[in-house]
C-alpha cells in the first residue's frame, strides 16, 4: 500500500475590504461630526423659536402701559398699585372688594388704580368661565359710571356688556 500526500487547499482567506481600524475610526469620526452639526442645529432652531415665542409676550408688554411703581410713602397705596398693575388676575379678584373699596375712598385720583378696574372689567368680559362675586361685579359698574375718568371713554362702552355677563353669571 501506497500514501500519497494529499494537499487540501483552503479557500484564501477574505480581505476586508477596508482595515478594521480604519474604519472604526471613520465610523467614529462620522458620528461625532454629525453629533456636532445636530447639536448646533438643534440648538440654532430652539434658539429661534423661543425667540419667537417671546416675542408677542414683549409686544403685548409693549402694548401695556409703563406705570411708575416706586414707593410713595403711603404702604397701602403702594400694594394698591401692585394689585392693579402686576398682580395676578387671580389676586386681585381674590382682594377686589377691599382693592374697589379703598379705590374709591382715599385715592379716587390714582391713575395707576384705574388700571386695575381695567383689567377686571376686561377679564369678566373675556373670560366667561371666571367666577365673579356679584358685589365685586356691581362695584366696578358703579364705579365706571360714577366716576370713569375722561382717559378711559372704552370703559363706559363697557357697562352694558357687563352687566349682560354679570346677570348670566347670577342665572348659573
Amino acid at each position: 500500500m501506497r500514501l500519497d500526500t494529499a494537499c487540501f487547499v483552503a479557500p484564501k482567506p477574505k480581505v476586508p475590504s477596508m482595515p478594521t481600524r480604519r474604519a472604526f475610526l471613520l465610523a467614529g469620526g462620522m458620528f461625532l461630526s454629525g453629533s456636532m452639526i445636530g447639536v448646533s442645529c438643534g440648538y440654532s432652531a430652539g434658539y429661534a423659536a423661543g425667540k419667537s415665542a417671546a416675542e408677542p409676550k414683549e409686544a403685548s408688554a409693549a402694548k401695556a402701559p409703563e406705570f411708575d411703581l416706586s414707593p410713595s410713602g403711603d404702604i397701602e397705596l403702594d400694594e394698591l398699585r401692585r394689585l392693579a398693575v402686576k398682580a395676578p388676575l387671580d389676586e386681585l379678584f381674590e382682594r377686589g372688594l377691599l382693592f374697589l373699596s379703598s379705590r374709591v375712598a382715599p385715592y379716587k385720583d390714582d391713575v395707576i388704580l384705574w388700571h386695575g378696574v381695567d383689567r377686571m372689567s376686561k377679564e369678566i368680559l373675556d373670560n366667561p368661565a371666571r367666577r365673579v362675586e356679584p358685589s365685586v361685579g356691581a362695584v366696578i359698574i358703579a364705579q365706571i359710571e360714577g366716576t370713569a375718568r375722561p382717559a378711559e371713554p372704552s370703559l363706559r362702552d363697557r357697562v352694558p356688556e357687563l352687566r349682560k355677563r354679570l346677570a348670566e353669571a347670577r342665572r348659573k
